[in-house]
């Protein structure tokens, strides 16, 4: 199945009585072909709880509070429209012309897969919401929207969604609308076996509704939040190891965070460059035949140094280890990291999934608690 994309946004010039200092975006919704404005269109801030609906003549006005999160328009039956660096629209206003989404009948695939589509929901569940506590308390309201295909060719589960996916999630109490791109999940062979798994990704944008009902749900949230990648990063960056009580271990000992990690200024990000490869001291091995004529491995005396992972330890029990795609990342004042994909997670970390994510603003939250508490 093929969806259609494509957008066209036009800028009209900024409007005189707008404020300097204002962090209001406005705008109108519209059909790319017919004209006519879109009344009910969605317009939030991606990972937040910032959002607008736009009114019966199409026109939105949204306060950004000075968030610069991508932009995300959504309307069903529509493409998504997203807008990067939005806060650069601030005092100007927007006409964004939306195209329904169209279906290429000719690449439906016909024909029956080597796996139910129940069999791969239940994988889909697993490796999007996870199996947390918070996790298995989500619930997908519209789960007729995803589209499920086993890829042979290279033993991949790929999943995509007609619409925003519409997720309850009691534990941490907030409705969640997840425009979900993609979800891939790669096995060795032709397999949904979690142990022949190789990775699990998935992307998309997020706005988040606050449905707590008690204090309960703020104290799960913090709790969700320490020890995860976003904790993690916003430590690296402003090197509090010490303060946030994250230990930083490589081959078992553990070691100064300032022999890996270089930190830099850079506009309102934290450049963060690993400086050092971590290397960990390895005994060296050597074969030989039994008496079976088995080769057999045999350690020596003799040590090596070989490539490791960064290991973290948050408490006591919350262990994780850091892949580096990338040598270079960015980490903002919340500890939302870019790219994206520049860093991988194992461990405690690893298996946190979109059951545990929390609005990329959720931070502010945390600083703002620790302030009242003194």
């Amino acid at each position: 199945m093929k969806i259609s994309c494509t957008f066209l946004l036009i800028l009209i010039i900024s409007v005189p009585f707008f404020k300097v200092h204002s962090q209001t975006i406005r705008g109108s919704i519209l059909d790319k072909t017919s004209k006519e404005t879109l009344s009910g269109a969605t317009i939030y801030l991606d990972g937040t709880t910032i959002s607008a609906i736009t009114d019966g003549d199409g026109n939105f006005t949204l306060n950004t509070r000075g968030n610069n999160a991508t932009l995300v328009i959504s309307f069903i039956g529509y493409a998504t429209f997203r807008l990067e660096n939005p806060l650069q629209f601030v005092n100007k206003t927007l006409r964004v012309l939306l195209e329904k989404e169209s279906i290429d009948l000719d690449e439906v695939v016909i024909g029956k897969g080597p796996f139910t589509r129940k069999e791969m929901l239940e994988v889909f569940r697993e490796q999007f919401l996870g199996t947390s506590r918070s996790g298995k308390s989500c619930k997908i309201l519209n789960e007729q929207d995803i589209i499920l295909r086993y890829d042979l060719a290279n033993n991949t589960l790929h999943a995509s969604a007609r619409n925003p996916l519409k997720i309850k999630n009691n534990y941490l109490g907030y409705e969640v609308s997840f425009d979900l791109t993609e979800l891939v999940v790669q096995y060795v062979s032709k397999s949904l076996r979690k142990h022949d798994q190789i990775q699990s990704l998935f992307s998309g944008t997020t706005f988040y509704k606050d449905i707590a009902k008690n204090k309960n749900a703020d104290k799960r949230r913090k709790e969700t939040f320490y020890g995860s990648a976003t904790h993690l990063t916003h430590t690296i960056a402003n090197n509090t190891w010490e303060k946030e009580k994250i230990r930083l271990f490589v081959g078992g000992l553990q070691t100064n965070p300032g022999i890996y990690f270089q930190i830099s200024d850079s506009l309102d990000w934290k450049k963060v460059k690993l400086i050092k490869e971590p290397q960990a001291e390895v005994r060296k091995v050597k074969t030989e035949k039994n008496d079976k004529g088995q080769v057999v491995l045999i350690e020596t005396e003799e040590y090596e140094l070989k490539p490791t992972n960064l290991n973290v330890l948050y408490q006591k029990d919350k262990q994780s280890f850091i892949e580096f795609r990338e040598k270079v990342f960015f980490v903002d004042k919340n500890g939302n990291y870019n790219p994206v994909f520049a860093l991988g997670f194992g461990g405690y970390i690893g298996t946190l999934k979109a059951g545990d994510m929390l609005p990329i603003d959720y931070y502010e939250t945390i600083k703002t608690s620790k302030k009242v508490q003194k």
